[in-house]
């Protein structure tokens, strides 16, 4: 099976010193089959340069949801946008990004923001950029296929331009923060967000915190995506039982089995055996087993409903979870980890938890999976749920 890529995204902004509204704006829009990214610099700052950016952010993200082409959406733009008569300036600057996550093909539109950093095996790498003339505006257009492990960095003028003219700023250019970045990858080699966030931290204590203008990075960050199953229940129909089985054991990813008699059905099947961790005891949730075939095997509903509680309490940030080995802390930071989500949930009825005569709609595992599930949607994760 080919190996399928996503991109994973970090931005951070910064408002200029003594202005309440950032006149940067950064949009995403992605699905499993591309990622397209927006950073729009309005001119100046304050409200003005904020609805400018919002306006022109705003128009490239509604027209590429309509799988409009980028070359109509900067066209759209510098049509729309009018041109400052006092500074000869469009009204805003723009970087339109779009990358295809199964052929990794990439396509780049700069209109007169810095240019792209484009990093390749963590080392700064030139892009070829060919410049068009796009209704008499310079336009930057690039066009490649990415490679595992890729990152670009998008900016504002605000982050090359920090405190110029301040007794902190020591060259602070394209090439100074390429060369910052490209130290930080000896310490965060796949880490996008901290990249980002410690760059501009940098950038921030440079002009001693009183930026002169609004400052934006995006980083992109093209990485294998890291997919989870999730069996928990035997089917209701046991004729299913092997089939369900063996997509679990075939799963080319992270593999999560929740239910004793899920756990046995699998042993019994694949003919291995079963056995505890009592390490992983916990008062309230039942010990990790273990499985070969199987990375992480606990207990059913008791596991689930703590591991919806701790997916809540997250807010999506497995950094913020305890170190604890306990089974539904387990859970809950595997699928915190993961991009993609398969839930296979059995309806057989267990009668320790519930009346067998109630309909399956009231089913307590079905209705814990699907909270869990909606959760994880909220986090920007791709779940699929299937019940059996």
């Amino acid at each position: 099976m080919a190996v399928r890529y996503i991109v994973e995204t970090a931005y951070e902004s910064v408002n200029k010193f003594g202005e309440e509204l950032c006149g940067d704006q950064i949009r995403l829009l992605a699905n499993e089959e591309k990622t397209r990214a927006v950073l729009s610099d309005g001119l100046g700052s304050g409200v003005k340069a904020n609805i400018l950016s919002s306006l022109t952010a705003e128009i490239s993200v509604r027209m590429l949801r309509e799988n409009i082409s980028i070359q109509e959406v900067i066209e759209t733009i510098l049509k729309t946008l009018p041109i400052d008569k006092t500074l000869n300036l469009a009204y805003a600057t723009n970087t339109l990004i779009e990358i295809d996550t199964t052929s990794l093909k990439y396509r780049l539109y700069n209109f007169d923001n810095p240019p792209v950093l484009y990093f390749h095996n963590k080392k700064n790498t030139p892009l070829n950029c060919i410049q068009h003339q796009v209704m008499g505006y310079n336009l930057k257009v690039c066009e490649g296929t990415l490679s595992k492990g890729d990152v670009f960095i998008v900016m504002s003028d605000g982050l090359p331009h920090a405190g110029i003219g301040n007794v902190y700023n020591h060259s602070w250019d394209q090439n100074a923060i390429a060369a910052y970045i490209e130290d930080l990858f000896k310490y965060f080699p796949s880490d996008i967000k901290s990249i980002v966030q410690k760059t501009v931290t940098h950038t921030r204590d440079l002009c001693a915190d009183r930026p002169a203008d609004d400052i934006s990075m995006l980083g992109l960050y093209l990485r294998p995506k890291q997919a989870t199953i999730v069996f928990t229940g035997p089917p209701s129909n046991p004729s299913e039982d092997a089939e369900l089985v063996r997509r679990v054991l075939s799963f080319e990813g992270f593999r999560i089995v929740c239910g004793g008699t899920t756990s046995h059905l699998i042993s019994a099947i694949n003919g291995r055996q079963i056995t505890n961790n009592p390490r992983t005891m916990h008062k309230d949730v039942p010990p990790v087993g273990n499985l070969p075939g199987i990375d992480l095997l606990t207990e059913g509903i008791l596991t689930l409903s703590n591991a919806l509680e701790w997916l809540e309490l997250s807010h999506g940030n497995p950094a913020v979870l305890p170190k604890d080995e306990n089974a539904g802390l387990q859970v809950a930071r595997e699928l915190l980890y993961s991009d993609e989500i398969t839930f296979l949930v059995g309806l057989a009825v267990n009668p320790i938890y519930q009346n067998p005569t109630l309909p399956q709609s009231v089913s307590i595992r079905k209705n814990l999976v699907e909270k869990i599930a909606e959760r994880l949607k909220q986090f920007g994760k791709i779940v699929h749920v299937e019940f059996h």
